[in-house]
């Protein structure tokens, strides 16, 4: 009986992954030296909530330097977003967020990176209410991919979608969120938690 139950319990916490991720090329020391470019802000049909639901370049920014941070923790030597940007100043350029293959070359020629990271924003609405009593969760979507540097081929890429479950709806995702579940987080709560899960799926073929 108790193997039975560990057995349900495992099927299930299999079924409430909060991030999805995909390898499409492993690259033995591609995240020798990682470049974060600042993430895109793509619009998209909104949640119910009105224009905050929309993302923003300023919450786009935000969630790129918390996936920068998030490299750092793991022990990466990252360059961080505004490294970025100014290097492209330095050229008289506007840095090009969605241009991989422009991003990971001055990456490699500026910085020696291996990889780069590019991402978009497409839903970042933040809480109704206080952490103890909101009327409406935070939610974030952001999606990532992993790129070689300078040549641009695409290594790895995830997506996070999260809009913040009470213990109630969902206690096996609940629970792993920053509090255990008993306060509501703030949009950039949820989006740090979700920066952190992002990168600690990283195969180890790429390191």
């Amino acid at each position: 009986m108790l193997c039975l139950v560990a057995v349900a319990i495992v099927a299930c916490s299999k079924g409430q992954e909060v991030v999805r991720h995909r390898t499409y090329a492993l690259d033995p020391g591609a995240l020798v030296k990682v470049a974060v470019a600042p993430f895109y802000p793509v619009r998209r049909a909104a949640l119910p909530g009105g224009p905050t639901s929309g993302p923003t370049i300023t919450s786009a920014d935000l969630v790129s330097h918390f996936v920068a941070e998030a490299m750092l923790a793991e022990g990466m030597n990252t360059i961080a977003p505004n490294d970025l940007v100014i290097a492209f100043e330095g050229l008289g350029q506007v840095l090009p967020r969605q241009d991989v293959g422009a991003i990971a070359a001055l990456a490699a020629t500026e910085f020696g990176a291996t990889s780069v990271v590019v991402g978009t924003v497409s839903r970042y609405r933040e809480r109704s209410g206080e952490a103890l009593g909101s009327r409406s969760p935070a939610s974030v979507h952001f999606e990532l991919t992993l790129y070689r540097a300078p040549g641009g081929e695409r290594l790895w890429s995830a997506h996070f979608d999260q809009t913040q479950s009470s213990i109630g709806e969902n206690v096996l995702v609940a629970r792993q969120y920053p509090g255990f579940g008993t306060r509501w987080l703030s949009a950039a709560e949820l989006a740090r938690w979700g920066a952190e899960r992002v990168i600690a799926e990283l195969p180890e073929g790429l390191w």
